[in-house]
């Protein structure tokens, strides 16, 4: 007699208004000739790990706004010292119509400043949660390079991209993920200050053959959808990559270094990972993995 395992399964089960979280794995018994002579089911209680996993996700949270806080002091002053001058000299300045002008149009782009480090933060320390629905991965990126196409030309990169993955289909939010795919192109754009190569390609694998973190919760790797953005630009230092996502990290000379702290947020809630390879001088390929979920195309596209 042999035991089939099945699927292990998380339920949650209510007792007195009490909900418990459990794992639950079955298996079926067969006879020599393949005759199934029962099943058993194991339940565990997680409830307990569960809670713990949601902790440490909080103080992940929590230690990375406390960094936060102190980019933000830096970050927001410099505008304000600017908004502060104007101020004190504007009384015995108001006649002079050029400095009225002049300080009148750096005064909104300080405020702009201000305003889109305060929304990058709000989206870092509270990211608005995935509308997940059907969609096609290839619409989505030919959609965000077609916004870039100008400034590629401008900037004289050259555009190439490989759809190797015959099946691009995810159960994803597409503006999140074009929010996602245009932080990298833009920062690709960045790296590259004398012209280059951008290459933008799809391939579909598996999580053991690229990244254990994306499996199911029984272990079992599944397909996952790899996206690789790789430009020719200066290439990240060995040291630095380990902290390319943390917020207010940047290796450029401008910028706030929040970007790729929210874009790291929306892949996670998106149940993916994102890998990194540098060399300096040479250049740098970020790989998006997600979980590829087959759906018919009329699915997708509805």
């Amino acid at each position: 007699r042999t035991g089939e395992s099945q699927e292990n399964n998380e339920l949650v089960l209510r007792f007195d208004d009490r909900g418990v979280i459990v794992r639950a794995s079955t298996s079926i018994f067969r006879g020599e000739d393949r005759q199934v002579l029962g099943a058993l089911m194991v339940l565990t209680d997680i409830t307990a790990l569960k809670r713990l996993e949601l902790q440490i996700r909080r103080s992940d949270r929590l230690a990375s706004l406390g960094t936060l806080s102190a980019g933000m002091a830096h970050e927001i002053k410099n505008p304000l010292v600017s908004i502060k001058t104007f101020a004190q000299l504007l009384p015995e300045r108001y006649q002079d119509s050029d400095f009225r002008e002049t300080f009148s149009n750096l005064i909104g782009h300080e405020i702009d400043r201000i305003d889109s480090l305060v929304n990058q933060l709000l989206r870092f320390a509270r990211p608005a949660k995935p509308r997940l629905k059907p969609m096609h991965v290839h619409e989505v990126l030919e959609k965000s390079l077609l916004l870039i196409g100008h400034r590629l030309y401008q900037k004289d990169i050259k555009l190439t991209r490989s759809w190797e993955a015959n099946v691009d289909t995810l159960h994803a939010d597409a503006d999140q993920l074009e929010q996602v795919f245009l932080n990298f192109f833009i920062n690709a754009m960045d790296a590259m200050k004398r012209g280059g190569e951008l290459n933008v390609s799809t391939q579909i694998g598996t999580g053991e053959e690229w990244v254990a973190a994306i499996a199911h919760g029984n272990g079992e790797s599944q397909e996952i959808l790899r996206i690789t953005i790789r430009d020719t630009g200066e290439g990240i230092r060995g040291e630095d990559i380990p902290h390319v996502f943390d917020p207010f990290f940047s290796t450029k000379d401008y910028g706030t270094g929040l970007g790729l702290s929210v874009v790291h947020g929306i892949i996670q809630e998106h149940g993916g990972q994102i890998e990194v390879e540098s060399e300096l001088r040479k250049g740098t390929a970020f790989h998006i993995l997600l979980p590829l979920v087959r759906f018919d195309s009329e699915v997708a596209a509805a």
